[in-house]
C-alpha cells in the first residue's frame, strides 16, 4: 500500500501536496532534480499518470519546471514570501508569524571570537578585540530560511543563551537596559556557498538575500553587527519611495 491515502481530494491532488511539503521541508532543494518518474511514483504509491497529472499542476504554478531530456527540477517560486518593510526595524519572528507560518530555531550558539577589521570598524572597537557571537538558523514552520550572524560590541557583556532564543531587541531593552532605535544597512544579493546552502537546506549557489547591518542606541553608539541571511524564495524586501 502507498503511502498516498485519499480524504475527500483526488489522489493527483494529494499527491501534488505531499510533494510541496517535501519541497518545503527541504528534501528536494530549489535546483535539484526529482527522482525520476518510475522511482517518484513508486516511493509516493501511486501510478506513473497519477503523478504525472500532480507534476504537470506543480509546473503550471510554478513549483517545478521539465526539462526536455534533463528531468523534473524543483524551482520553489511557490513558496509563501515574507514581505517585511525596511522602513522600520522588525523582528525575524514577527515577520514570520504575520504570514500565518509558525517561527523557530532550529540552531543556537554563542561563540567568542576576535574581530577582524570589517567587524572593528562596524562596532567601533580594535581589531583583535574580543566579541561575543550569536549564531542561528531561523524556521518557518519547520523550514530553515533565515542564518542569522550577530556581533555584539564588547560592553554588552556576557550573554545568556537561554534568553536569547527568541528576540535580541526584546533581550536586550528587558536584560540589559539597552534600547536600539536605528540600524544602519545594506542589501545585496549573493549566491549561497556550501556553509550557508548546508545550514538553509538550499543548493549550493542558490540566490540569498544578505542584510548587512549595524544597530544602534539613542547615543549612536553601535550595539552590535547583523550579517543575516534570507532565502530568496521566502522572503522578499519592500521600500516605500517618494518623491
Amino acid at each position: 500500500m502507498g503511502r498516498i491515502h485519499q480524504n475527500g481530494k483526488s489522489l493527483s491532488d494529494l499527491v501534488r501536496l505531499e510533494l510541496l511539503d517535501e519541497i518545503r521541508r527541504g528534501k528536494y532543494l530549489i535546483d535539484s532534480r526529482l527522482p525520476n518518474e518510475e522511482q517518484l511514483a513508486k516511493e509516493l504509491g501511486v501510478s506513473r499518470n497519477t503523478l504525472r497529472e500532480a507534476l504537470r499542476v506543480l509546473e503550471s504554478n510554478g513549483v517545478v519546471e521539465k526539462k526536455q531530456g534533463l528531468g523534473t527540477f524543483v524551482r520553489g517560486e511557490s513558496s509563501p514570501k515574507v514581505k517585511p518593510g525596511l522602513e522600520v526595524l522588525f523582528r525575524v519572528t514577527d515577520a514570520i508569524a504575520e504570514l500565518g507560518m509558525i517561527p523557530g530555531t532550529s540552531e543556537i550558539e554563542i561563540r567568542s571570537s576576535s574581530a577582524d577589521a570589517r567587524v572593528a570598524e562596524k562596532l567601533g572597537v580594535s581589531e583583535g578585540a574580543l566579541v561575543n557571537q550569536l549564531r542561528r538558523v531561523r524556521t518557518a514552520d519547520g523550514v530553515p530560511v533565515v542564518y542569522c550572524i550577530d556581533m555584539f560590541s564588547p560592553h554588552v557583556g556576557e550573554l545568556d543563551l537561554e534568553k536569547l532564543k527568541s528576540s535580541i531587541f526584546t533581550y536586550l531593552e528587558e536584560i540589559k537596559g539597552i534600547r536600539i532605535t536605528y540600524a544602519s544597512t545594506d542589501i545585496r544579493p549573493i549566491v549561497a556557498g556550501k556553509e550557508l546552502a548546508d545550514k538553509l537546506l538550499v543548493s549550493a549557489a542558490s540566490p540569498l538575500l544578505l542584510l548587512d547591518e549595524v544597530h544602534f542606541d539613542k547615543f549612536d553608539q553601535p550595539i552590535f553587527y547583523s550579517r543575516l541571511f534570507f532565502r530568496s524564495d521566502y522572503f522578499v524586501f519592500h521600500v516605500a519611495r517618494s518623491r
